[in-house]
């Protein structure tokens, strides 16, 4: 039976093409727009905009080029039918042009050792003022945070804006795009969608940047990074490996005596996909002037191992910057995993509800500070609460920036926290709304391992996982999608590698190839694994433990 298309009222589509057209206007508006798009269901927002293309208003034209920049390949094809339907109908269908202007200046955050900052790019538009785009670039898989702009900005306000500002540098045009290039290709790596408005920063994403210039890439994430004690620089090394920042851990060897090239043949084992630092942290600290000697800790796991490993680190003083100039393996043991020593042994606290009003209980968490989704469930999705802690005086641990995870599981919530007052306080949160959005069922104390376990979303109820014992059960993942990430050294082994392997190529640009490893089971095709070619790296995906592990065995062959 023919699925029938979704029926859109024509006054509704009236409402929406009146309020484009009032947007439409400005760059601003332009945004606002697309913030309209994204409040459309995925499911039909195809079909809301084929329905627009009926209306052959030439103010329409602008409005569908705009979703043809800003979402490329997902939107092109009814955008272009919607096109064709303007220029048969008579309307001159000629691309417009949402920006020009002259490059001004740019400042960034002195922060960048952190994994995260803010750009502020000005342009000159001709008189007094002045047109700025501000980005919120995190070096993690948000890739590209947030945009905004300000247009028409006096730029006697612009530059007495900045001078208030002290933690500020000033940057040129390719440093810029350096940096907003790097961010956006973490969102293209982790499959991420960047902030809204790549119609206009895609210039930036466009300029031609070495990014294979070590010094010149290491002077810069340099500049702007804070100056660390050796204490500080060791822990941000270790924040920066948790979360494959490795732009910024090139920028802090020392050039002369540990090269990235030397980094990577000498210790390969911190940079093994297969690895994921639980805790890292800098124990003592002995030095002089220009030189000093770090001994530090770092908890790894590697296939279902847990491993205590030492290191020596030895400083340089270059520059005014504090750089890595050797570093020792001391010990390397391994692990009980449910000894005292195990981070995953510590207890958490687990509190149970039953939900009884979704809605209002969303309308609760969205009044929650720094909550987002970290991934969806089964049967639900898992929420975090989250903090920045910038003190590097103290190292990483599995729950570093964690204030709570909420999981919503079917009918059930679930709130994890190591403090049983921030337990409370969020219980409380809960007591006090007028709507009884969900009701208290219990309170557990667990080991992280345990309700880690329930975040894979194979448990219906809590009580469930109590029942299972803890055999290793953090590491029966089901049918979800893994992924390892590798470094390319050499591009043209790795693109006959994969292409050897029966795979579908789609080319998505100039800097990214997607590959589709297609097996036969029982007389019929069945999808195997992804692998997603940057200019420096590949990721292999594929569902479940077994199927990762038989993919990677192929692929490194």
């Amino acid at each position: 039976m023919k699925r029938k298309k979704p029926y859109f009222p024509r006054p509704v589509l009236r409402n929406l093409v009146d309020e484009i057209k009032k947007l439409i206007v400005s760059n601003t508006g332009r945004l606002s727009i697309l913030d309209l798009i994204e409040d459309i269901p995925f499911e039909v927002r195809s079909q809301v905009i084929d329905g627009l293309s009926a209306f052959h208003d030439q103010e329409l034209v602008p409005f569908f080029y705009l979703l043809k920049m800003e979402y490329g390949s997902e939107l092109a094809a009814v955008c272009d039918r919607a096109l064709e339907k303007c220029r048969m109908a008579g309307m001159n269908i000629t691309p417009p042009v949402f920006f020009e202007g002259e490059f001004l200046k740019a400042y960034a955050s002195i922060s960048r050792h952190t994994g995260r900052m803010t750009i502020d790019v000005a342009w000159y538009l001709g008189g007094s003022r002045v047109y700025v785009e501000c980005f919120y670039l995190t070096f993690n898989p948000d890739g590209i945070h947030s945009f905004f702009i300000i247009e028409n900005m006096p730029y006697l306000q612009y530059e007495n804006d900045r001078k208030m500002l002290p933690e500020m540098i000033e940057l040129d045009l390719e440093e810029a795009c350096y940096l907003v290039q790097e961010s956006f290709n973490l969102n293209v790596a982790n499959m991420i969608r960047p902030a809204l408005g790549k119609f206009l920063y895609q210039k930036y994403l466009d300029m031609d940047v070495n990014q294979q210039n070590y010094e010149w890439i290491k002077n810069l994430v340099r500049r702007i990074s804070a100056r660390l004690t050796p204490r500080q620089l060791i822990n941000s090394f270790f924040n920066a490996l948790s979360r494959n920042d490795f732009a910024y851990i090139f920028s802090l060897l020392s050039g002369r005596q540990l090269s990235p090239t030397l980094f990577f043949e000498r210790f390969s084992e911190l940079i093994n996909p297969d690895a994921m630092i639980l805790e890292g942290e800098a124990k003592d600290v002995q030095g002089s002037r220009n030189t000093a000697r770090v001994t530090a800790s770092m908890i790894r796991v590697e296939n279902h191992k847990f491993y205590n490993c030492q290191y020596r680190f030895y400083l340089l003083h270059e520059s005014g910057y504090w750089s890595i100039g050797d570093i020792e393996k001391c010990s390397y043991q391994l692990i009980d995993p449910d000894s005292a020593q195990s981070p995953l042994s510590r207890l958490v606290y687990c509190q149970v509800y039953e939900i009884l009003d979704v809605e209002g209980l969303f309308e609760v968490l969205d009044r929650v500070d720094n909550i987002r989704e970290i991934e969806e469930l089964p049967c639900g999705t898992h929420l975090r609460i989250s903090y920045f802690d910038d003190n590097y005086n103290h190292g990483i641990s599995f729950m570093s920036g964690v204030i709570a995870d909420v999981i919503l599981n079917g009918d059930e919530l679930v709130v994890i926290s190591q403090n049983s007052a921030t337990i409370s306080d969020i219980d409380h949160l809960f007591n006090d709304e007028q709507i009884t959005a969900v009701i208290p069922r219990g309170d557990y104390e667990v080991s992280l391992m345990t309700a880690y376990t329930y975040l894979g979303g194979q448990y219906i109820n809590f009580e469930d996982l109590l029942y299972q014992g803890e055999d290793n059960p953090i590491y029966d993942d089901g049918m979800r999608l893994i992924t390892t990430r590798y470094l390319v050294k050499d591009r043209e082994r790795v693109v006959k590698r994969i292409e050897e392997l029966k795979t579908i190529k789609i080319k998505l640009d100039n800097s990214y190839t997607l590959y589709y490893q297609i097996v036969n089971e029982n007389g019929s095709s069945n999808f195997f694994a992804e692998y997603l070619l940057g200019s420096s790296w590949v990721n292999v995906s594929a569902f479940g433990e077994h199927d990762i592990n038989l993919a990677r065995q192929e692929f490194e062959e």
